[in-house]
């Protein structure tokens, strides 16, 4: 059936129909980035197994679509500065040192200052390495109740961290 699959008219009649469906997803995925992988999992695939390779089109967009979302939605916070920024290497340098130790105070000061709910979820997620929804279960709140919280917390250390005098 693979040499008898026509593959340009199937693109062609197939892909408009993806792309429409997929865009029914909002922003969150490239609807054109998914019809070409469904469409190179189909050519990968054994066609002669396929029944109906539009059906199989339809599937594979769709869960290459809700897997974006999935993959999304438990993404961990980016942290908005590296770790270096906050405890930077040793150096013999005491004038380093100095700044180092101001930075460093100035960094626990701001954690300090944390909601302790805020601090909490925050530590969960970025230290501990937890989901959003493992530090929602922990916390007994919603996944979007900690997302709040982790942007408010991260939102605060970087007002604090960026003019301390705040």
């Amino acid at each position: 059936m693979s040499s008898t699959l026509d593959w340009a008219n199937l693109f062609e009649e197939e892909a408009p129909r993806l792309l429409r469906f997929l865009r029914r997803f909002g922003p969150r995925v490239s609807p054109e980035d998914i019809t070409q992988d469904a469409f190179t999992k189909l050519v990968g695939a054994n066609v002669e197994e396929i029944a109906s390779p539009r059906a199989y089109l339809a599937a594979t967009a769709r869960n290459l679509a809700l897997n974006d979302i999935r993959r999304q939605t438990n993404a961990k916070t980016e942290a908005h500065a590296d770790i270096e920024t906050i405890a930077p290497a040793y150096t013999a340098d005491p004038e380093a040192q100095l700044i180092a130790a101001e930075e460093a105070a100035a960094a626990d000061a701001a954690m300090s200052a944390l909601a302790p709910h805020l601090k909490q979820a925050l530590l969960l997620h970025l230290v501990e390495g937890l989901t959003q929804p493992e530090v929602a279960q922990r916390m007994g709140v919603s996944r979007r109740t900690i997302q709040r919280y982790i942007t408010e917390a991260l939102a605060q250390l970087h007002l604090a961290l960026a003019d301390p005098e705040l």
